[in-house]
């Protein structure tokens, strides 16, 4: 039986993110402003199609899978390829509180600036103008500069992503990140989902921090972002 998480796109959109996204049949995505996930029921020839006719022309999106998919060159063109580590919480921390959690506040739309800054600067993963939708996005600010944030993203429920995990390169070493992601978790928790995160396969020191954290590994998956030809 497939695990909801080998394929959260789509158990996202039709469970937790439903508010946030367009659905027709057996084919979805999330808001272009808000994130360039599409997903499918099933990865068949009949949903592939049934996606390129609901895509509009100019967009491009992100789709991920576990097994090969097999795009037809004449209609797809790949744009870049990313291998991802999916790791999901699964054992207790001794406490979600540091020494820095009092410097965390909550993040809204009037942050939005700093936020596309920092996570433009960073590359924690695609953040858009109106990814704060997601919900209980937090940040650290040092003399009114945002310098660490965290948030929720896709919901495919029980399960709740953990996602835009940075921090401004001139404050590393700090534990900032780790603070405000710690106060993510410990709100996805008290809500009764479980945390997961994805990970770039070869970003091996933030796999080991995330290890350090209680998170394992559960899976590869290939993310691929895709345009009409």
């Amino acid at each position: 039986m497939e695990h909801v998480l080998d394929n959260m796109i789509w158990n996202a959109i039709i469970t937790g993110n439903t508010d946030i996204a367009v659905i027709n049949g057996n084919v979805g995505a999330y808001h272009q402003d808000i994130a360039p996930f599409a997903g499918v029921r099933e990865w068949n020839e009949k949903n592939i199609n049934a996606l390129y006719d609901f895509l509009p022309a100019t967009r491009a999106v992100a789709i991920t899978y576990l097994n090969t998919v097999s795009l037809d060159e004449n209609k797809w063109s790949t744009l870049r390829r990313m291998d991802v580590t999916q790791m999901v919480y699964t054992n207790s921390v001794a406490s979600f509180t540091t020494d820095n959690s009092k410097l965390i506040v909550p993040l809204t739309e009037e942050h939005v600036p700093q936020m596309l800054e920092l996570t433009d600067l960073t590359r924690p993963g695609p953040f858009l103008q109106r990814t704060i939708l997601f919900g209980n996005y937090f940040g650290i600010f040092i003399d009114g500069k945002l310098v660490a944030m965290a948030g929720q993203r896709m919901h495919p429920v029980p399960y709740m992503e953990v996602s835009a995990v940075c921090t401004h390169p001139d404050f590393r070493g700090y534990g900032y990140a780790k603070a405000v992601m710690l106060h993510v978790m410990d709100i996805i928790i008290k809500n009764s989902f479980l945390p997961f995160l994805h990970v770039l396969s070869d970003n091996y020191n933030a796999i080991e921090l995330y290890k350090s954290i209680g998170f394992s590994v559960r899976t590869t998956l290939q993310i691929d972002v895709i345009k009409k030809v």
